[in-house]
């Protein structure tokens, strides 16, 4: 099949998703737009600060959730399978799993008062399930962080011209971050410079 139709039908569904079932996540949630959010009632200056959603929020959200299953998941059911369980998987996975999970926990955060889910359990059931819950996040982020150091060694040694890149995003977000909450410049500005110095990287 071509790539561009592809591309064509997952815009399509992406964008029934986005307009449509999102709307039926948010009646099930009753959403209130006009909610006071955690960001805002318990404003510190540092846990809890309101963030603009489509230049801060959604890149933030968009690098917290591209962990192991979406990025490595697709790649091994692509060598095990063939493409087609890999695109269903990216696809349908995104809007019927990853997209309802994603949205519910952060809402259920957002009416816990910007809690963890090991506040809320404890809060909901006990002090032992926050126990036992802390417990299994600290081992799953370990699994995943092992997982995730050795791919990028073993990337890195057959791949070397892709070290300085990869590695060279750490100070790129640096300055970026400071250019925006320290020295105040624009978001567009700074975004055009953060993909410009990605861009160096990459051709250097």
């Amino acid at each position: 099949m071509n790539s561009l139709i592809i591309v064509f039908i997952a815009a399509l569904l992406f964008f029934w998703a986005y307009r449509f079932y999102a709307r039926k996540l948010e009646s099930l949630w009753q959403i209130d737009p006009k909610r006071s959010t955690p960001a805002y009632s318990k404003f510190d200056s540092v846990d809890y600060i309101p963030a603009r959603n489509w230049l801060v929020l959604f890149g933030h959200h968009f690098a917290s959730i591209a962990g192991a299953g979406p990025i490595i998941g697709p790649v091994i059911a692509v060598v095990l399978w063939g493409w087609l369980p890999a695109l269903l998987w990216v696809i349908l996975g995104t809007i019927f799993i990853g997209g309802v999970h994603d949205f519910g926990s952060l809402i259920t955060s957002v009416r816990e008062g910007g809690s963890s889910v090991a506040d809320i359990a404890q809060h909901v059931i006990s002090r032992r399930a926050k126990i036992i819950f802390s417990l299994f996040v600290w081992l799953a982020l370990i699994l995943v962080i092992a997982v995730f150091a050795y791919l990028c060694a073993d990337t890195f040694v057959k791949e070397p011209k892709i070290v300085l890149p990869s590695l060279g995003l750490i100070p790129v977000a640096m300055v970026a971050g400071y250019l925006l909450y320290h020295a105040r410049v624009n978001a567009i500005l700074t975004t055009v410079f953060g993909l410009v110095c990605l861009v160096g990287l990459i051709l250097h």
